[in-house]
């Protein structure tokens, strides 16, 4: 071989050598941000849990409170139910007594 072609050979090697260390240095600094990136986003995802985990919290205790103002609603609702109930007894009551003093008044009025 030619000492001509054995530095054209050199040469090139040298070359081909510094484009893979050129492309190696390339490499790693795509692997940093690579990573850099990965921990953003790790660290995205852990503060999109806390966030989904106050919603939910938020969500539970609004539908829990909304329960207990309709069961709060319902509970009035039988109470003056109840309370009505009582009064319609009461008025019924009444009204026998009134009927069976009517009764014995008209039987009284009948018999003189």
């Amino acid at each position: 071989m030619s000492e001509v072609r054995f530095d054209r050979l050199e040469a090139q090697i040298s070359e081909l050598r510094e484009l893979m260390q050129q492309n190696m240095s390339v490499t790693q600094q795509n692997m940093t941000a690579m990573k850099q990136n990965m921990n953003a986003t790790r660290d995205d995802l852990g503060s999109l849990r806390q966030r989904v985990e106050s919603i939910e919290g938020t969500v539970v205790i609004t539908i829990r409170e909304g329960f207990n103002s309709f069961r709060n609603y319902l509970d009035d609702l039988n109470y003056d139910l109840s309370e009505t109930e009582r009064k319609v007894a009461d008025n019924d009551l009444k009204h026998r007594r009134l009927n069976r003093r009517v009764v014995r008044l008209e039987r009284k009025e009948e018999e003189d």
